[in-house]
């Protein structure tokens, strides 16, 4: 995994980053939640040696903050230039460094929606070929390919027991690792219906129509929240501007109230800023569905 803003190579950034293991250590204990993080997006590297990575990092973006911002300062002839570069040399090196304590998590969000993206597909997959009478290891072969992230880890699975692992534990192991809730929910059941010896069909039969009747209930309550927003953003973008314009100018007429193109700059300004923020919240809120 990559460290985020990392602007040193790789290797030394790794061979420096040792000094920091004592320090990476002591702060572990405030930073729990990276143990799972880390795991759920399957890291090779452990937290210990990640917060060291991360406390490196901060300390170069400080140093880097301070240098820079003290010669802008100085060069100003600022009498302050030195607590001025070294509050500015701490807020970047501390915001680098919570932001990659939370970039684990990130990453993990990110996968949960590449997963989710063709999850219902590729479980259609292995519904027709167990119905057909492959077996489920041929059938996880079969959909290792063409189904993006969830491929991803069909073909973990396919290695796991290619290298002697019991296919039921192979396919646990997945579902622990996997953030994805319904890819977990649908792997934890095809594993206890093989250790039951049960038939797998049936099982993929009813998790295909929950899986199909989840995501369009998603899509009807996105549907709904869009009706909302479309009011807010009638409300905010369009009428409220209108009406604080025609205000504005009436009352112009009455009091010398200066009305220069500053004003309807930053008026422009402000109303584009609130669309993207609109254009974002839509994104965000929109589910993962593929039906």
């Amino acid at each position: 995994m990559d460290i985020p803003l990392l602007l040193v190579p790789r290797k030394a950034a790794k061979r420096l980053s040792h000094h920091f293991l004592g320090i990476a250590s002591r702060i572990k204990p405030s930073f729990k939640f990276l143990d799972e993080d880390l795991y759920k997006i399957d890291s090779e590297m452990q937290s210990t040696e990640y917060l060291a990575h991360l406390v490196f990092n901060g300390l170069f973006y400080f140093a880097m903050a301070l240098f820079l911002s003290y010669a802008v300062l100085y060069r100003l002839q600022n009498p302050q230039a030195i607590p001025y570069s070294l509050l500015a040399g701490l807020a970047v090196g501390a915001t680098v460094f919570f932001f990659g304590t939370l970039y684990p998590r990130w990453l993990g969000r990110k996968r949960i929606a590449d997963v989710d993206r063709n999850l219902l597909f590729a479980a259609r997959h292995l519904r027709i070929q167990t119905t057909a009478n492959v077996p489920l290891f041929e059938s996880f072969a079969s959909a290792s390919h063409g189904y993006g992230a969830v491929s991803d880890e069909f073909a973990q699975i396919v290695k796991n027991v290619q290298a002697g692992a019991n296919l039921a534990y192979a396919i646990e192991d997945s579902a622990a690792k996997t953030p994805s809730y319904y890819y977990s929910r649908i792997l934890w059941q095809v594993s206890n219906a093989v250790k039951a010896g049960t038939d797998v069909g049936p099982v993929l039969s009813e998790i295909v129509d929950f899986l199909a009747e989840e995501q369009r209930i998603e899509m009807r309550s996105y549907g709904a929240q869009l009706n909302t927003l479309a009011i807010m953003y009638l409300m905010t973008c369009i009428i409220a501007p209108t009406i604080s314009l025609i205000f504005l100018m009436v009352i112009s007429s009455f009091v010398e109230l200066p009305i220069t193109d500053t004003v309807f700059w930053l008026i422009l300004g402000g109303l584009v800023f609130i669309q993207y923020m609109f254009v974002g919240l839509i994104q965000s809120r929109r589910p993962v569905v593929a039906i």
